[in-house]
């Protein structure tokens, strides 16, 4: 019984978790599925529910046996206590506004017991305790890789956009086509890298506009009035802002094979 519940509550720390680091921009975008319209926090996540699963079968083929896996565990259990503690002591000094002293004085007892049991577990190292300190810095530089790349892609964006009222305002320089387009932008107030190569290789506008921007808010529910406002800039141009919240994204089924029409937009 102890097993199960413990597998149970490493596999939703698990989806949790993953959740969490694609929010912070420390994992690349997976499939997340809402398993509760009440709860934000049930989620599902097919891809990690897989690596789980094989991350499980080769343990145990390369370990053989519980016995095996007892110093590679008590590594892990005793190394996630200790770190808990140093993230409680964050929080209570960041969030809770807790003095010094007083959050020193609790948290300092309890990391003095967790480096106690991780201390008594360092002699397991070389017997296979040597595997979730090996897993866990490779997490983090992948994480912490991820992150970066992120941080350097978006500032070389950043350097290079252009503000969307200056575009707004030379646009009637351009060519017009009918129909309407459809550009998904991560920032309303810069010009869509998609729009500007559009307009490189088409060497037109549309006649409609549209800059979408979709956001996803940490709510149970969002009001029907309060998920799409829509801004026209000019007769041409128009920001529209889709907010929704987590119930509402959907893994949405895979299109069809026919073409698009004349006026069906482009994303």
């Amino acid at each position: 019984m102890a097993t199960i519940i413990a597998s149970q509550a490493v596999i939703s720390g698990a989806f949790s978790i993953t959740q969490q680091a694609m929010q912070l921009g420390y994992a690349p975008r997976m499939e997340v599925q809402h398993t509760s319209s009440h709860e934000i926090g049930q989620v599902y996540l097919p891809g990690i529910n897989r690596m789980l699963f094989l991350g499980v079968v080769a343990l145990v083929l390369g370990f053989g046996s519980s016995t095996s896996l007892a110093a590679a565990y008590g590594i892990a259990v005793t190394g996630t206590m200790a770190i808990t503690t140093v993230l409680a002591f964050v929080v209570a000094r960041r969030m809770w506004h807790w003095s010094l002293p007083a959050s020193s004085a609790l948290f300092g007892a309890f990391l003095l017991v967790d480096v106690g049991f991780f201390g008594a577990n360092v002699i397991k190292i070389v017997d296979g305790g040597w595997f979730p300190l090996a897993f866990g810095l490779g997490v983090f530089v992948l994480m912490s890789t991820w992150k970066r790349g992120r941080a350097l892609l978006h500032g070389r964006i950043d350097a290079d956009s252009i503000p969307l009222p200056d575009f707004v305002k030379g646009a009637f320089e351009c060519t017009t086509v009918p129909g309407t387009a459809v550009f998904l932008t991560a920032n309303p107030e810069a010009v869509p890298h998609a729009l500007l190569h559009s307009m490189k290789h088409y060497k037109s506008l549309h006649e409609r506009v549209v800059l979408l921007t979709a956001v996803t808010l940490d709510v149970p529910h969002v009001a029907p009035a309060q998920r799409v406002a829509v801004e026209a800039l000019d007769a041409q141009f128009h920001k529209v802002k889709v907010s929704s919240d987590s119930w509402t994204i959907r893994t949405f089924p895979k299109r069809s094979s026919g073409a698009p029409s004349r006026d069906s937009g482009s994303i």
